[in-house]
């Protein structure tokens, strides 16, 4: 089975748009979405209406959407985000809204974990870029393979055994070899607002007949997405950023 991970999509019509087409030339069995579909872009509904086009789509619940319906408050965010939020809320029709309240924080599927931030507290939202949050992570599942989001960097934490625990980019040619003996936190990155120096849209494709995983960039037309941020009267570092990928 071959599973398209993303998250992080951040109201981005552009990229998601972009993403999505890349996919579907690459034989998909499923689509998994780690969270955050909404929160600092300016098309947060109509993200939300076209994920619901995707076949096979299993959507979790991240931090930015669960701040959009109040099961957190977004005044604890940054002031950008926490603008980008409350304007969100009065872009989301009831029945967007329900559909946000009713994702479940985790996904159990083959060997592997899927959640938007950590495996050992999902609701917490703390991220795994240390050895102490990769060892709770790892404590937390026997799953081989953890897939996560929200840093918006893609990446790779590999435990080989006891305490080795290892930090690393996404091979140089993007492909990642699944090793019996070895457990594996996987990044994705993000779909609409990268933060690695790459503006283009990240996300991976699992391959649990080959147990492979193969890290994938979109381009996608910034300049349209940062307009639609400015028109919407949005904070305008959220649309300088887009093109610096920071």
């Amino acid at each position: 089975m071959r599973l398209a991970v993303f998250s992080d999509i951040h109201g981005n019509l552009e990229a998601l748009e972009a993403f999505i087409h890349n996919a579907a030339g690459r034989r998909v069995d499923a689509y998994i979405c780690l969270g955050d579909v909404v929160g600092y872009g300016a098309s947060p509904g109509q993200c939300l209406e076209r994920l619901n086009s995707l076949p096979r789509l299993h959507l979790l619940l991240g931090n930015h959407d669960a701040a959009a319906i109040w099961q957190t408050s977004p005044y604890q965010m940054s002031k950008a985000a926490s603008q980008a939020i409350l304007w969100t809320m009065d872009q989301l029709n009831e029945a967007q809204n329900q559909r946000l309240a009713g994702l479940a924080e985790t996904l159990r599927l083959h060997d592997m974990l899927f959640c938007h931030a950590n495996p050992y507290s999902p609701k917490g939202w703390r991220y795994v870029t240390t050895w102490f949050s990769a060892m709770r992570s790892f404590l937390a599942t026997k799953r081989q393979v953890t897939f996560v989001g929200h840093t918006h960097r893609p990446n790779v934490i590999t435990r080989s055994g006891g305490f080795n625990i290892q930090f690393q980019a996404p091979p140089s040619d993007g492909a990642l070899a699944l090793i019996d003996g070895s457990r594996y936190i996987i990044n994705c990155g993000s779909i609409g607002q990268s933060r690695d120096g790459n503006a283009n849209a990240s996300y991976v494709i699992c391959d649990t007949d080959s147990r492979r995983v193969d890290f994938i960039r979109v381009s996608y037309d910034i300049e349209a997405a940062a307009r639609r941020i400015e028109k919407a009267g949005l904070p305008g570092y959220l649309a300088e950023r887009l093109f610096r990928g920071r």
